[in-house]
């Protein structure tokens, strides 16, 4: 009993020769059809269809056909002589004995075809040129000959007699008697017509008009002449006319004797004499017409036997592929088999046959050595992967946190960083590992310079500034086992951004609550004093007018911002409901641009509702605060640049499916390019007046909305800046009836 490994080799054996099986029944298929049709071909080519009308639509469509079998048939063969070719380059062992047996096979074979077909070739050319000769041409010609003689000759008769009978009915008593005694008259003229065996006999005029007529038992019906019979009558000859599926001829001669008359009479002819006339101008037709297609005749067989050639050819071919492949396929194997193994590949196996023979022994042996090998460097990939799978694990895992890690070598390079750490940096998808980490991130850099650590550190703030980025990292340092470094760093700056918010909301409410207290007081008593001591002053009372005037405009600014700090510590909880966005926008634009008269306001995408669930009260405040900021910028721009002379503010809608999009833009200072986004915290600001709470109050808003805000800069090469933000649509369920306003409202 074979072992197992063997036994699989057998089995693969015999699946391969069983594939080879079934090739060999489609290549036999196919060469059976196409020497059927070549054979139907052929046989119809030499048949008296061939001859008489070579390109025969059945015939070509055969030939075609078989043709095309043979293409395929050859491109089957090619591409298997293509595969051992390639083949021999790497193991030329067997695959230069199946090329040398397919040469040999083809040799024998189409030498023997081509004599054949230059025999035949030449032997089909004699015959043809034969048959076409002068004397089979004479031959036919002189058949036909006789026929059309034959035909001329009882033409000719049909004429004497017509001329005879003619002659007689012009006599001066039988024209009298056409009128005047009618009978006497019919009876003359079928006297006439049975003396020359005349079926039928007529006198008409030259309308066809019968003026006396005379028509035996088996005679046909009368037809009237044909109007060029009747001209060609008219001009003095005899005009006859051959009906051959009647067997009749018709003839009209003009009887000169009467002012209009002609004479006109059916004779029958021998339908015989009809039918071998008829055969033999059909015979001289076809014997034209074949020696008219001699070079098609010759070109058909000329493919026939092209065919033919193919076909042996193909077979001689595939006959010497499969006697190369029972006897080379074995050795080759092997070859390839050891080749495999000596560039490594263990898995490499020799299929094993069912001959049992020194060969199949063989191949055996060396399937047993190759598993053994192969279950040895098994061992030692496993080892090895669960290595890889370890390290993947710790990739994956540094790969899915948000934290920043970044591990450096002894000489500060990067030897591993996850994308969390690219995408803190601010570097995006750059590739970190092997650069310096002073190249790509010197605030980093800096911890270096400190002792190096022997445990984790405490976490430490660094600030990155980038163009157009800012970030607060968390950083910690850890050593590794190779004495390298490991930062672990996470990002700060909304946690940072969010505590600042707190405490300068409480800073907020700490200066209202103080700062308000004494206003009043000062305001009134500015406006008691201008009020009653405005006419007892006599002496400087511009000064007077002057400095109680700034007072109450000083105290009227400090309220103002006192009111801003309380909206900013005390931002009231949305009461949602149904708002026309819309019309909101419409009244900022209206009540702005009665406010700033020299700036242009413009609102778009307002010319339908456009239903939200928001604060009506607080979305208003935002665009209204947005809007006058605009105009703002724009003032100011023109005050610093005297541009631009036509400042615009445009507030842009657009109701997406998700939300509504709320555009400011204006051609005004625009926004610095570093830190831009940190114009939405409380107290910062790039004008010289103004407490900068008003991106502050808008961002909470929007906040509150649960949208999102972005500041950027407006299109085209000039100054200007477009403030965007996106609030969601909600349904009906975030309505809240009977929501009051608490102790934060405004």
């Amino acid at each position: 009993m074979p072992p197992p490994l063997a036994a699989s080799q057998t089995i693969e054996a015999w699946v391969s020769g069983a594939r080879r099986s079934r090739g060999a029944i489609w290549f036999a298929i196919g060469f059976v059809a196409a020497t059927a049709l070549t054979t139907a071909a052929t046989i119809s080519a030499v048949s008296g269809v061939g001859l008489a009308q070579p390109f025969n639509p059945l015939i070509v469509s055969f030939l075609s056909l078989s043709l095309a079998i043979c293409a395929v048939l050859a491109c089957i063969l090619a591409f298997r002589i293509y595969r051992i070719r390639r083949a021999s380059a790497a193991t030329p062992t067997g695959a230069r004995l199946h090329l040398k047996f397919v040469s040999l096979f083809s040799v024998s074979a189409v030498v023997p075809a081509i004599a054949v077909a230059a025999f035949m070739g030449a032997t089909l050319t004699q015959g043809i040129e034969r048959w076409f000769g002068a004397q089979v041409g004479g031959v036919v010609e002189s058949g036909a000959a006789v026929g059309r003689y034959l035909v001329d000759q009882m033409r000719d008769t049909n004429r004497e007699e017509v001329r005879l009978m003619a002659s007689d009915l012009n006599q001066a008593q039988a024209v009298a008697s056409l009128h005047s005694d009618p009978q006497t008259y019919r009876r003359f003229l079928a006297l006439q017509a049975d003396n020359r065996s005349m079926a039928a006999a007529y006198v008409i005029d030259h309308n066809g008009v019968v003026l006396a007529r005379y028509e035996s038992t088996d005679a046909p019906p009368y037809q009237a002449p044909s109007p060029d019979v009747v001209t060609e009558a008219m001009h003095g000859g005899i005009a006859d006319r051959m009906f051959e599926p009647q067997s009749l001829i018709r003839a009209l001669v003009r009887l000169h004797a009467y002012p209009n008359a002609y004479l006109y009479v059916v004779r029958p002819i021998d339908p015989a004499l009809l039918r071998r006339t008829r055969a033999f101008d059909d015979s001289v037709a076809a014997y034209r017409a074949a020696e008219g297609r001699r070079q098609q005749i010759q070109v058909l067989f000329a493919v026939s036997y092209l065919a033919i050639t193919l076909l042996v050819l193909l077979g001689a071919v595939w006959l010497g592929l499969s006697l190369a492949t029972q006897i080379a396929e074995p050795i080759g194997r092997l070859a390839v088999a050891a080749r495999r193994v000596a560039a490594g590949d263990l898995k490499a196996r020799v299929p094993v046959g069912i001959e049992n023979n020194e060969v199949d022994a063989l191949a055996i042996g060396f399937n047993q050595m190759t598993a053994q090998l192969e279950a040895q460097r098994r061992d030692l990939v496993t080892a090895q992967e669960e290595a890889e799978t370890r390290s993947r694990f710790i990739e994956a895992v540094l790969g899915g946190v948000s934290a920043g890690v970044i591990g450096l070598d002894r000489d500060g390079r990067v030897s591993a960083a996850n994308h969390s750490a690219a995408q803190l940096l601010g570097l995006g998808d750059e590739e970190l590992v092997g650069r310096r980490l002073i190249d790509f991130s010197p605030e980093l850099a800096e911890l270096l310079n400190h002792p190096t650590p022997h445990a984790e550190t405490p976490p430490q703030r660094v600030d990155l500034v980038r163009d157009g980025f800012s970030a607060n990292l968390s950083v910690r340092m850890s050593p590794d086992a190779e004495g390298g470094l490991v930062f672990t760093f996470d990002d700060m700056t909304k946690l940072i951004a969010a505590q600042r918010q707190e405490a300068w909301k409480d800073v907020a409410r700490r200066i209202a609550h103080e700062i308000k207290n004494p206003l009043t007081p000062i305001q009134l008593s500015a406006e008691r004093l201008r009020k009653k001591y405005s006419d007892e002053i006599t002496s400087d009372k511009d000064t007077f007018q002057k400095c109680t005037e700034t007072i109450l405009r000083q105290v009227a600014d400090i309220g103002r911002m006192v009111d801003e700090f309380s909206s900013l510590a005390r931002m009231p909880t949305p009461r949602m409901s149904f708002a026309d966005m819309s019309e909101i926008a419409r009244s900022v634009v209206f009540s702005q641009r009665l406010a700033f008269s020299d700036v242009r306001f413009e609102a778009e995408g307002v010319d339908q509702p456009i239903a939200l669930v928001c604060d009506e009260r607080l979305i208003a405040q935002a665009l209204t605060n947005l809007v006058k900021n605009a105009a703002e910028s724009v003032q100011a721009r023109r005050a610093r640049d005297g541009e631009p002379k036509d400042g615009f503010v445009t507030l842009k809608l657009r109701d997406l499916d998700f939300g509504v999009q709320f555009e400011v833009i204006d051609n005004g200072l625009g926004f610095p390019a570093q830190n831009r986004q940190r114009l939405l915290e409380p107290y910062v600001t790039t004008r010289t007046k103004g407490a900068g709470l008003g991106l502050a109050i808008v961002s909470r808003v929007v906040e509150d909305h649960g949208g999102l805000i972005e500041l950027d800069d407006a299109q085209g090469p000039a100054p200007g800046a477009i403030v965007r933000f996106v609030l969601p649509k909600r349904g009906e369920e975030s309505i809240e009836p009977a929501a009051e306003v608490g102790e934060g409202a405004l």
